[in-house]
């Protein structure tokens, strides 16, 4: 449910009057208690009070803007942290969270102009530092991240996201060793951490490394770190090659276990079930079919589900639904190999 403002604007009428002189700690925990509990108008009711009462208290706008960007309002979400900055909050702060709101949005320029604006706002905060280095990596600029990681590091030795990001710059500029030896230790430093598992996996994969040690490691990362979509993308990526295949569906069906949308994981679980469908038996087409069917039904202009249904009814014998997937496919995305397709199921039915 969308947030909707006059509700918000009229409960928050109600609450000022008596709130206002209300310790700003008590009134956050009361909003995050709401918002855990679902309730998530009266979480922002609560910091809009704060913001009227104590308009300095950076958190009220950092969390009004997160209520907002979970809810996909990305205009209100940075409005409210350019509220924080017209009432002179913590700058850094929140310059680093609209940069964050872009970074998360893919807007991958307007995240390095504010995590630059929240290094140059402060350059003694350690979290903006970090973020600027992720960014500069996901550009290319390997040296320009290696800076700000290392002033993060120089602020706070043993912070173990700057090592990570430290480790993962270092592995995408060929440093391969340097960077497996800095993500060992950030595993015995911090062992119950996800990141840097999956880091390390990345790292042996470049390297002569047992797949059984890049597996575990991978089996780790996911485990602790199971949100992370960039580890589990890896995983997925590394069991798709040349790895047993039940295994592969094993870790693609857990994929999808946390990310569902991800209609592309939906697509190589319904190509793994098709290769075993060829090699073991036919009644694996039925996943197959279930997945991209899945697929469809989050976007019903996906075409390469429509194509791999075809290729599924012409295993199964059934080439007239194999034409229909077939053209619906060549329809939405004409292509020479759709093309190919539709002519290859119109064979079958001569």
């Amino acid at each position: 449910m969308r947030l909707k403002r006059g509700l918000i604007l009229t409960i928050v009428g109600m609450f000022i009057l008596t709130a206002c002189s209300e310790d700003p700690d008590v009134l956050f925990s009361k909003a995050e208690t709401e918002a855990a509990l679902g309730s998530r108008q009266k979480a922002l009711s609560l910091l809009l009070v704060i913001q009227q009462s104590h308009p300095e208290y950076t958190p009220a706008y950092l969390f009004a803007a997160r209520l907002f960007f979970e809810d996909n309002n990305l205009t209100d979400a940075v409005n409210q942290c350019r509220r924080g900055l017209d009432a002179q909050a913590d700058s850094s702060q929140i310059y680093r969270y609209i940069g964050e709101i872009y970074h998360l949005s893919g807007s991958m320029d307007n995240a390095y102009q504010y995590y630059r604006l929240a290094v140059q706002a402060n350059p003694k905060d350690v979290d903006a530092q970090i973020s600027l280095g992720y960014v500069l990596d996901e550009k290319d600029l390997y040296e320009q991240a290696m800076t700000h990681f290392d002033k993060a590091l120089e602020l706070d030795s043993a912070n173990y996201q700057a090592t990570v990001g430290k480790a993962k710059t270092l592995r995408n500029s060929g440093k391969t060793a340097a960077s497996i030896e800095l993500l060992e230790e950030a595993v015995k430093s911090e062992p119950m951490e996800g990141a840097a598992y999956g880091a390390l996996a990345m790292a042996q994969e470049k390297t002569a490394t047992k797949d059984k040690d890049i597996l575990e490691n991978y089996a780790l990362a996911v485990k602790l770190s199971s949100k992370d979509k960039s580890v589990w993308e890896a995983y997925v990526d590394f069991m798709m090659q040349d790895q047993d295949q039940k295994e592969a569906v094993k870790v693609l069906q857990n994929y999808l276990y946390h990310f569902p949308q991800v209609i592309e994981g939906r697509h190589r679980l319904a190509e793994l079930y098709i290769d075993l469908a060829r090699s073991e038996s036919l009644s694996w087409l039925d996943a197959a079919r279930q997945q991209c069917d899945q697929a469809l039904i989050i976007d019903q202009n996906d075409h390469y589900s429509h194509a791999l249904l075809a290729k599924i009814y012409l295993l199964q014998e059934k080439p007239r639904l194999a034409i229909l997937e077939a053209q619906l496919a060549f329809e939405i995305n004409p292509n020479t190999e759709y093309r190919e397709l539709v002519d290859q199921a119109k064979f079958f039915t001569n």
